[in-house]
């Protein structure tokens, strides 16, 4: 009897100690792991399925394994409209640390980037040429606090509209919403359309309501939201291919060791194949729902 309670006695200490470890030790060591953890915001204007917007959760994946956990990059996806012109002026002002956004989405603010939007001979050679291009572009990022990591394949481009063009090329006395690049806008109007390129412009509402006409946007980008309910006449060209790159604000990442500003530029590159791999998935099942409608 007298063994029996003395091994329950035993047994009553080993829980309190037990639970003593649970609630002080271990929370310490949380504590400390948490207080050497870097947290890092990235946000993108694409919904999480489209070929960019995994790049970017592929990106965090690779981050936090790369730097053992140190270094943790939170993923916030928005497509409200105004939200791309949104990320680029927080990317500059340090607000956010990264983005992956289109080309184009930053000649507003830096207009000289407009002399690198030509005219390719396929996505393949674009992304090519951006790249070759790559060290010279980065300069005028970097005016502007920002580093390019990345430079993604680019995806065909369209304009869709509620009206059908007659002949297909020639959008005479159409209203079409354009992204503010000077290339892009002189490509549209000589197409004979009137340009709109409001930021904020909500494209559903606007082209409902008749404000607008249509719109120019990547090709991905019209089976989402309901674009090709509104608008579904849609002109598909390659005359401009354009890429998503992913850009690091040099105001957020100052202040990390060079050793993990290392890191993140080799984990940036490797998201480059994962978005190819994801790009032409996207794109064949896109293929397949316009062939459907045909």
């Amino acid at each position: 009897m007298k063994q029996k309670g003395i091994m329950i006695v035993f047994l009553i200490s080993f829980v309190i100690l037990l639970s003593v470890s649970v609630f002080f030790v271990f929370p310490g060591r949380y504590l400390r792991e948490w207080r050497n953890q870097t947290m890092l915001r990235m946000e993108v204007p694409y919904e999480k399925d489209h070929p960019t917007g995994k790049a970017a959760a592929y990106f965090a994946t690779l981050v936090r394994e790369e730097t053992d956990g140190q270094i943790e990059v939170s993923v916030v996806y928005s497509t409200e409209p105004g939200s791309v012109k949104d990320v680029v002026k927080q990317l500059q002002f340090g607000g956010i640390a990264f983005t992956a956004v289109n080309f184009i989405d930053f000649c507003e603010e830096i207009p000289e980037l407009n002399r690198f939007i030509g005219a390719y001979t396929s996505p393949e050679a674009a992304q090519k040429e951006y790249l070759l291009q790559l060290d010279e572009i980065q300069g005028y990022f970097s005016k502007e606090r920002m580093e390019v990591l990345a430079c993604y394949r680019p995806d065909y481009r369209c304009i869709a509209s509620k009206k059908e063009p007659c002949p297909v090329n020639d959008f005479s006395g159409l209203k079409i919403h354009v992204a503010k690049a000077a290339t892009l806008s002189a490509y549209i109007l000589n197409l004979g359309a009137e340009i709109e390129n409001s930021d904020r412009i909500d494209l559903l509402r606007a082209v409902d309501s008749g404000y607008i006409d249509g719109s120019e946007m990547p090709l991905l980008m019209y089976n989402r939201a309901g674009f090709d309910k509104v608008m579904p006449y849609v002109w598909i060209y390659d005359d401009f291919l354009i890429p998503d790159i992913l850009v690091a604000s040099t105001v957020s990442l100052g202040n990390l060791p060079a050793q993990q500003q290392k890191i993140l530029l080799e984990c940036a590159r490797k998201t480059e194949a994962f978005q190819l791999e994801a790009l032409l998935e996207a794109q064949q099942k896109q293929w397949e729902k316009l062939r459907e409608t045909e």
